[in-house]
């Protein structure tokens, strides 16, 4: 599986998202992994605290530089509107990539089946799951087509959310060491999350 898509809203991107893609690169063997920016995110269609698409990619390139395996892509921005993972997958396919993965939380791999057209995703990319204790996920219970398909990668256990890292910044409290540093520089210049003070 030389190719790996990385997708998600990234609002901002941290340290717990550089360890799952890190250690999925290298449990299933991935040349590359592709971070891709939703253009809109299904679930945050209305959400006051999404950052603009571009910054996003911004934080995204200031997070992975320095890994050579990681690449940085606007396909999502470029085609705009709402991302479904199983057009951008079809897009990949329709460059050339063949042996395609994608990486998911094992926390959301409960609701996959619910996602746009699930059956044709695994037939398009093979899943790698980055499991962590207490995710919730029992591999019984998925449809046989979606179990058998999943490649599990356990990995450092980090308790890490954007959503955590948006209140933090909200409450004037230190991220430095759960975001990298450029991604901090570009939130604190452009003052991402903060919260507005009503007079």
């Amino acid at each position: 599986m030389p190719l790996a898509l990385f997708g998600g809203s990234f609002n901002p991107p941290h340290v717990g998202h550089l360890a799952v893609a890190e250690a999925c690169a290298e449990a299933a063997g991935l040349d590359r992994v592709l971070w891709m920016p939703a253009a809109t995110p299904p679930h945050k269609r209305a959400d006051p605290a999404l950052a603009s698409a571009p910054t996003r990619l911004r934080m995204v390139e200031a997070a992975i530089a320095g890994n050579e395996r990681f690449q940085a892509s606007d396909l999502e921005i470029v085609r705009g509107d709402v991302s479904y993972t199983v057009d951008t997958l079809r897009a990949l396919a329709a460059q050339g990539h063949r042996d395609l993965a994608l990486i998911v939380g094992g926390d959301s791999l409960a609701g996959f089946p619910r996602w746009r057209e699930p059956e044709a995703i695994v037939e398009l990319a093979r899943p790698v799951v980055y499991r962590r204790p207490g995710d919730g996920v029992d591999l019984g219970a998925l449809p046989r087509w979606l179990a058998s398909a999943v490649v599990s990668v356990g990995g450092p256990l980090l308790q890490l959310s954007s959503t955590d890292i948006r209140r933090r910044i909200a409450d004037g409290q230190t991220v430095r060491y759960l975001v990298p540093d450029a991604v901090r520089e570009i939130a604190d210049a452009e003052g991402l999350y903060r919260r507005v003070r009503r007079r």
